[in-house]
């Protein structure tokens, strides 16, 4: 859209929907490092790669492209490409928290019930 201008609900919503996808890789991730995960470490590098999308200026695209080598590559194990995706994770929730603070994600069910 040109010429419009982005509402605060519509920026809202767009941060609302980042963090959900934060939280949603940090379960996923849990549960890799578990053993109990069903995604492959190239399933769980993509949502990273789409999650720091959300977060422009939390990552360098440098650095992820070298994870992204590392854990689609044959160099490493299991457990450090899981080790990988889990630093990019931590790194993008710290440039978070240093621009934002400490916020908690609502619960679907609470949002559900309030529309």
């Amino acid at each position: 859209m040109t010429g419009g201008k982005s509402t605060g609900r519509a920026v809202g919503e767009a941060s609302v929907k980042a963090r959900r996808e934060l939280a949603a890789l940090n379960d996923a991730l849990t549960l890799a490092e578990r053993g109990l995960g069903r995604q492959s470490t190239a399933a769980l590098m993509a949502r990273l790669l789409r999650v720091a999308a959300m977060y422009p200026r939390s990552v360098d695209d440098t650095l992820m492209w070298q994870v992204t080598d590392l854990v689609t590559g044959d160099d490493v194990s299991d457990p450090v490409k899981l080790t990988l995706i889990r630093m990019g994770w931590a790194s993008i929730v710290q440039a978070q928290y240093r621009a934002h603070g400490l916020r908690l994600v609502e619960r679907r069910v609470a949002v559900k019930a309030a529309a």
